[in-house]
């Protein structure tokens, strides 16, 4: 068996690697023997043979059964003339449909060279074009060459799949020592679910997202590469492919805030910061992580605003939050330290600044200019002045740099007006200026830190 640049048969690889009972995450799929290849074909075959006794899809323990409509249509598990066979009947053409090939063709395998053991379309490797709308072969070939190794991974997949709502899931990444253990997890919980007397097949909005985001945070270990989503359906009624991608800056981030000695409960205000009325916190930051990845850092201080405003004064998470924005523009957008430092520094001086007029209005104003270049720029020299007759010191307010990292045209400018926002957010709640309450809030979204991975 070859990995491939093929990234669903690399999940069917690992898949395979699961079925055969390796307990060392770390051996590769290629190091598998042909016993234990046989091992995991036999483990699946039994799988689908078992479907041969079921009347239809709503008997009990029928999921691989339901499943076959979306993985393998049209194949010897659901003929359209199912119901007029026997169980014998069924059971033996479902055996001779997964019997291994031993024929060897003078032929390589298109994804790793190897000699291909036949020709497979559709019915077996999801995705691939049907014989009815490929004119690229001769009428009713199947087009594919692969290998036995290669045609078990792609058996496997489905098993390294999240399988619910019509579609199957899998997470990929070019990490291997990644792609192992989410694999590996998935694959024990897809046979917790086929042996369940009854599953519910629907799927929550973007629950394939949650759980993707909560599948980062079972890995222990620096994330090397980025993580893929593949959601897609072999359906004859609809066959389709999304996917969705976490770059590797962001994912190695997520997955580091999600351990609680990292940031302590910084990740926990964010999810917090992303509920809605009618969106759980877990679900709009997964949906933005993997749709809308920018909107992460402008959500958390949104958020804080929004409660500044409500409270009159820093709220208790502004620290936290505070913590947690830095460390994602540094880690995820690239910001270097540097203007990091020189932005939280004049944060630092403007907190100091409002500190001497405690008054509910001072960080209303602040907040108010903040949102508009032209008058945070004229503010700022009102300010300047100001700090320059009552301080005996000689350096400025602002400092060019700071003036230049602020309001010079680029890419990174509107984050670091929002990093000098929550800077003196973070200055006067650690100075404790008029230190307000909680606002209520509704903590049901913190299921993502505290649920036990199962």
């Amino acid at each position: 068996m070859q990995l491939t640049a093929h990234p669903l048969q690399r999940v069917g690889a690992y898949a395979v690697a699961a079925l055969a009972g390796v307990k060392d995450r770390r051996r590769s799929p290629e190091s598998l023997s042909a016993e234990e290849i046989e091992v995991a074909r036999d483990r699946m075959t039994a799988d689908v043979v078992a479907t041969a006794e079921l009347v239809d899809t709503k008997a009990p323990r029928s999921f691989w059964l339901s499943a076959s409509y979306l993985l393998w249509p049209n194949s010897k598990m659901n003929p359209t003339n199912r119901k007029s066979l026997s169980i014998a009947q069924r059971r033996d053409q479902i055996k001779q449909w997964r019997e291994c090939p031993t024929s060897v063709l003078a032929v390589p395998c298109v994804l790793c060279g190897q000699a291909a053991c036949g020709f497979y379309g559709k019915v077996d490797i999801p995705l691939a074009a049907s014989i009815e709308h490929r004119n690229t072969t001769v009428p009713g070939h199947d087009g594919m060459a692969l290998c036995v190794g290669c045609l078990t991974s792609f058996y496997a997949l489905p098993y390294g799949c999240s399988i619910r709502g019509g579609k199957a899931a899998g997470l990929h990444s070019w990490d291997d020592d990644v792609l192992a253990k989410m694999t590996v997890r998935q694959v024990l919980r897809t046979q917790q679910q086929a042996q369940l007397a009854s599953t519910d097949a629907s799927a929550g909005a973007y629950s394939r997202e949650v759980e993707a985001l909560r599948a980062l945070r079972t890995y222990e270990h620096r994330i090397r590469a980025g993580v893929e989503l593949y959601v897609f359906s072999n359906s004859n009624k609809q066959q389709t492919l999304d996917v969705h991608s976490i770059e590797q800056p962001l994912a190695e981030w997520l997955r580091a805030t999600l351990q609680p000695a990292t940031l302590g409960t910084g990740f926990r205000y964010l999810i917090r910061a992303h509920h809605t009325p009618k969106t759980a916190g877990s679900v709009r930051l997964a949906y933005n992580a993997f749709h809308r990845p920018e909107r992460l850092a402008g959500t958390a201080v949104s958020y804080l605003a929004r409660l500044t405003d409500a409270l009159g004064a820093p709220a208790p998470e502004t620290i936290e939050l505070a913590g947690l924005y830095q460390s994602f523009i540094r880690e995820v957008l690239d910001v270097p330290q540097r203007e990091v430092d020189q932005i939280v520094q004049l944060g630092d001086r403007i907190g100091e600044l409002l500190r001497k007029h405690p008054q509910r209005g001072t960080l209303k104003e602040f907040e108010h200019v903040h949102s508009e270049p032209v008058r945070l720029q004229a503010w700022l020299k009102r300010q300047a002045t100001a700090w320059t007759l009552s301080h005996d010191v000689s350096e400025a307010l602002v400092t060019t740099e700071q003036w230049r990292l602020l309001f010079e045209p680029g890419d990174r400018v509107r984050f670091h007006r929002d990093l000098l926002f929550v800077s003196v957010l973070e200055h006067l709640a650690k100075t404790g200026w008029l230190a307000g309450t909680p606002a209520d809030r509704d903590d049901q979204d913190d299921t993502i830190l505290v649920e036990e991975n199962q």
